[in-house]
C-alpha cells in the first residue's frame, strides 16, 4: 500500500471526518458497469461496526438495483485542497476519504425506518428532532448498509 502514513484507524477520527460531511456516493452493480449516486445520508458506530443510512424512492433505478444485488460500495470524501509545487508531477493535494463495502437492506419496519430517517436527518441538522408523516413513512424506501470493510485515508497540508 502506499503512503501507510496516511491511513486513518482511529474511530474518533474517522467519526470526525463523516461528521463534516453531507454526501456520500453509492456504488450499485448494474451491467454492464457500476452505477454511482450521491445520497444524503447517516451513520451509526457501535461495537466496532458501521453503518450508513440513506434513502429514496420506493420505485427508480437505484431501488431496482438494491433488489437485485445488495452488494454495494460506498464513498465519502471532503477536505481537499491543492497542494502546490515547484515541479508539476510533485503538487498534491490535501483530503480525507472514506471507502466502505457492505450489504445494503431496505427496510421494512417502521420504527427502524423513522431510526433510520432520525440518522439521516441527525447528519444534516444535528441539533433538531423531527417527525414523519404517515404519507411520508410510505413513500419513503431507507437502506442501512451494514458495512464489512470501512478504510479511511487523509492527507493534510504538511
Amino acid at each position: 500500500m502506499s503512503h501507510p502514513e496516511r491511513m486513518v484507524t482511529s474511530p474518533d477520527d474517522i467519526l470526525a471526518i463523516i461528521k463534516n460531511q453531507q454526501i456520500c456516493r453509492i456504488a450499485l452493480n448494474d451491467d454492464p458497469w457500476p452505477y454511482i449516486v450521491p445520497v444524503n445520508f447517516g451513520y451509526d458506530y457501535q461495537d466496532g461496526r458501521w453503518t450508513i443510512w440513506f434513502h429514496g424512492a420506493r420505485s427508480g433505478k437505484k431501488m431496482r438495483l438494491l433488489r437485485r444485488n445488495p452488494a454495494v460500495s460506498v464513498e465519502i470524501d471532503g477536505g481537499y485542497r491543492l497542494l502546490p509545487a515547484a515541479d508539476a508531477c510533485d503538487y498534491s493535494c490535501a483530503y480525507a476519504s472514506i471507502i466502505a463495502g457492505g450489504r445494503a437492506t431496505i427496510v421494512q419496519d417502521r420504527h427502524e425506518i423513522a431510526a433510520g430517517m432520525d440518522r439521516i436527518m441527525r447528519q444534516a441538522v444535528p441539533d433538531k428532532t423531527f417527525s414523519y408523516r404517515d404519507d411520508m413513512m410510505k413513500a419513503v424506501c431507507v437502506v442501512r448498509v451494514n458495512c464489512e470493510t470501512l478504510t479511511c485515508r487523509r492527507h493534510a497540508a504538511g
